[in-house]
């Protein structure tokens, strides 16, 4: 039989208060526990499955959308400092010429992604401000969902 040795809380699980060390646990539990709790970095979560033992997937929630506009040829644009999982752009249904779009880098013709009206593309981030855009004509948008 194995033993907890590190003190545990969680608001999530419903442990308000750190539970003390060596608490022993059954290897079986040990092992249910490790398979079924994911870490955030501060929280342990609980992951959900179907009764048949199926993990749960899915998207993570949509946070916000807004639209980039160009207010001149060649604008180069950054999201700003939010922390977030996933970042959504899309092409402008009603742009004429392309949207150039990446992470960690300003974007460029030469290193970027190109989007036009209605292109999509999704990237996996820390925060938004890792997404880079080069909108090329004025008056172009670029349409942007983040999740967190």
């Amino acid at each position: 039989m194995g033993r907890q040795t590190a003190p545990m809380a969680s608001e999530i699980l419903g442990v308000r208060e750190a539970q003390p060390a060596n608490v022993r646990i059954s290897d079986d539990y040990l092992q249910t526990l490790a398979m079924i709790l994911g870490y955030d970095d501060k929280n342990r979560i609980p992951l959900r499955c179907s009764p048949s033992g199926v993990l749960a997937t899915a998207s993570p929630r949509l946070v916000d959308v807004f639209h980039w506009t160009a207010t001149g040829a060649n604008e180069a644009k950054q999201g700003d400092n939010l922390i977030c999982t996933e970042v959504l752009c899309v092409g402008h249904p009603d742009n004429a010429g392309k949207v150039w779009v990446r992470t960690n880098l300003a974007a460029t013709v030469d290193n970027a992604i190109p989007l036009d009206a209605g292109d999509v593309m999704g990237f996996s981030v820390r925060n938004l401000n890792e997404l880079h855009a080069l909108i090329v004509a004025s008056g172009e948008k670029l349409i942007v969902g983040y999740t967190v």
